[in-house]
């Protein structure tokens, strides 16, 4: 077993403690719209502060800063708390159109100590580049495996997982594409390929259907932020079909009211409901279909502003699990084993 990451291929038994879905530096701004009232344009240009801290607790969008992770020292020195904690492995899912930077990335495993794996693909269709509509389905593959098997941005910094490929509210055309190249680029290389999709939508079955439909393993399918408002039944139509399922928004527990709704549309479940539910999913026999993480991509998720930081996971969420329940070979499964044999290329090393 062996895992690509932006240093090179490391031996799965390697990877220590994971998470499998996070970012390092992206942006986000260009998918935040501007507000109607004097007053919430004055919030949006602020920068995050102690001042509008809890406002941000509700609606994380209502300040532009928060959507911008692009400080290294900062990203160091948030690293370095997970390694402390424990950590060994950060999968970096930003792709090309939201802030991708392979060097920067590669720095900070030199300099942290600790693998970093990076992915490749299409975000959503907000973020695409003005040329999107003339990529064709082959175009799009070639470009993915260039970035698997040559490097990224003209460097020589290989991704090592595929996505994470950006589904919105209904799957538009141009995302569809993408999520064909990337199954026709799961079957190729054995990646694991993790799909983001619309966080209150249940369009997991469609993207499932188009991606197996295209040659794509479902045991190498993620389906992304199925955390926020958790529907069980849904869960299980998913787990059914063999693919793994993303709790990755652990540390937000937002709730976004009729004032604030445009990116969020509602409530965001909390810590305690998200282990609650896995721990209902391992009962029904799903232990090996789950990863789990936070996927900080705003400031007050880090340490720096207020937030959990990327430790979140090993310093509260594994004791909350505990707590729960859930024993340590179990929580050793979802963070050490899952994601190791879900980004495993199948190839030697």
């Amino acid at each position: 077993m062996a895992i690509m990451t932006v240093t090179g291929r490391v031996s799965a038994d390697s990877l220590g403690w994971v998470l499998p879905h996070e970012h390092a530096f992206i942006d986000l701004r260009p998918l935040v719209p501007e507000p109607s009232l004097i007053s919430a344009k004055a919030l949006l240009r602020e920068k995050v502060n102690l001042a509008n801290s809890g406002r941000l607790r509700r609606n994380p969008y209502a300040v532009l800063d928060n959507a911008v992770l692009d400080e290294a020292a900062v990203a160091r020195d948030e690293l370095l708390a997970f390694k402390r904690a424990g950590g060994g492995t950060f999968v970096d899912l930003t792709l090309r159109d939201i802030g991708r930077d392979p060097l920067l990335l590669a720095g900070l495993s030199r300099e942290v100590g600790i693998h970093i794996v990076a992915g490749c693909g299409y975000y959503i269709r907000a973020t695409h580049p003005p040329d999107m509509d003339d990529k064709t389905v082959e175009e799009i593959a070639a470009e993915l495996l260039g970035d698997i098997r040559e490097g990224m941005e003209g460097t020589s910094v290989r991704a090592g997982v595929i996505g994470e490929i950006g589904t919105s509210e209904i799957i538009y055309p141009n995302e569809r594409k993408t999520l064909i190249a990337s199954a026709l680029v799961q079957k190729e290389t054995g990646l694991g390929l993790h799909v983001h999709t619309d966080l209150y939508e249940t369009n997991g079955y469609e993207v499932i259907d188009i991606l197996t439909g295209h040659g794509a393993d479902a045991g190498k399918i993620c389906i992304n932020h199925i955390d926020v408002d958790i529907r069980m039944d849904y869960l299980r139509g998913l787990l059914e079909r063999g693919v793994y399922v993303e709790f990755d928004n652990f540390g937000k527990e937002f709730y976004a009211d009729k004032r604030d709704r445009s990116v969020l549309r509602g409530r965001f479940a909390r810590d305690i409901e998200r282990v609650e539910a896995i721990r209902t999913l391992i009962e029904w026999g799903y232990l090996k279909q789950i990863l789990v993480s936070n996927d900080i991509c705003l400031k007050n998720g880090l340490h720096r502003y207020g937030g959990w930081g990327y430790d979140h996971m090993l310093t509260n969420i594994v004791p909350m699990m505990e707590d729960a329940g859930i024993e340590t070979w179990q929580i050793e499964t979802l963070m050490r084993g899952n994601p190791a044999v879900f980004m495993d290329d199948g190839k030697p090393l």
